[in-house]
């Protein structure tokens, strides 16, 4: 995979990340991140550190994603246990 490829690969999968995720890889990728860099800051400071591998890249925000929505869908059950157990009280 030649270089401009492999750029051309992270560009678009970076560009799909949201500024959490870039704060966290980069972050994982000892680079100084701080909350208030911007965007375009935070994809540079990742592409050029010496640490960059996008499968890294890839599987870092891939499992972030897959965590955050593991915890809405707990939030969820437990929003609706709530519910049933109101529900359950006023019926008595």
């Amino acid at each position: 995979e030649s270089v401009d490829s492999a750029r051309s690969s992270s560009m678009a999968f970076l560009g799909k990340a949201r500024k959490e995720d870039m704060i966290i890889l980069g972050r994982e990728l000892e680079q100084e991140v701080t909350p208030d860099l911007e965007i375009i800051d935070l994809w540079n400071l990742i592409v050029v550190s010496t640490n960059y591998d996008l499968e890294f890249v890839k599987d870092t925000v891939t499992s972030q994603r897959a965590e955050e929505a593991e915890q809405r869908k707990r939030e969820l059950e437990s929003e609706e246990g709530k519910e049933k157990k109101g529900n359950s009280n006023r019926k008595s």
